[in-house]
């Protein structure tokens, strides 16, 4: 786990030093998260679990309506099942704009999640006593992304859905998945030497 968080934070101290001369944003979205077992399937019903996420990215490269970017982003959430938390990502991704102002994402990525569970969870001491416990898990996800948006030279408007995959979660499920559905605002920050 020492390694992936080293990774992580290596990713994030790169987006600054290779940015230097390329278009940014920062972005906010407000979304409902859930367990899932697939893509768009939520087994647990229809409770709402919220999840805020405040990120920024940098574009890459751009070719015609084509580009390249990174993300970096923080997400909090409070669920009913899981529990609550914070998620740290940084994804790669590629998106296609049209002159009409509509755009399509598509962003794979890597990061770590450490929350409290919802559920009382419990400990033996060395006398054979059970009692309350309430541990910090760690653990690692892999999201990704599909966007859909519109708007203009500096501010846009999303919808985006999120399916992530996190590991270790508990040794009786050991990989779990999760989504986000949400809509967000991407303001862009434009450097004046291109």
């Amino acid at each position: 786990m020492k390694k992936l968080q080293i990774l992580i934070a290596a990713m994030l101290i790169s987006i600054p030093a290779l940015s230097q001369e390329r278009s940014k944003f920062l972005y906010a979205e407000l979304a409902d998260k859930s367990v899932t077992l697939y893509p768009f399937y939520r087994p647990f019903g229809n409770n709402l679990d919220p999840a805020v996420t405040l990120g920024g990215g940098i574009d890459y490269k751009q070719k015609g309506n084509f580009t390249l970017f990174q993300t970096a982003q923080v997400t909090g959430y409070a669920t009913r099942l899981i529990g609550n938390g914070v998620t740290l990502t940084s994804s790669i991704g590629y998106r296609y704009g049209l002159l009409s102002g509509l755009c399509g994402e598509a962003t794979v990525g890597l990061g770590t999640s450490v929350f409290y569970s919802s559920r009382e969870i419990f400990t033996m001491d060395e006398n054979g006593s059970y009692s309350t416990a309430i541990p910090l898990n760690a653990v690692a996800v892999l999201p990704v992304d599909l966007l859909v948006g519109y708007g203009g030279d500096r501010v846009s408007i999303y919808l985006k859905y999120r399916y992530m995959i996190v590991a270790p979660y508990t040794s009786a499920m050991p990989v779990l998945p999760m989504s986000l559905l949400g809509a967000g605002v991407r303001f862009s920050i434009r450097s004046t030497s291109q």
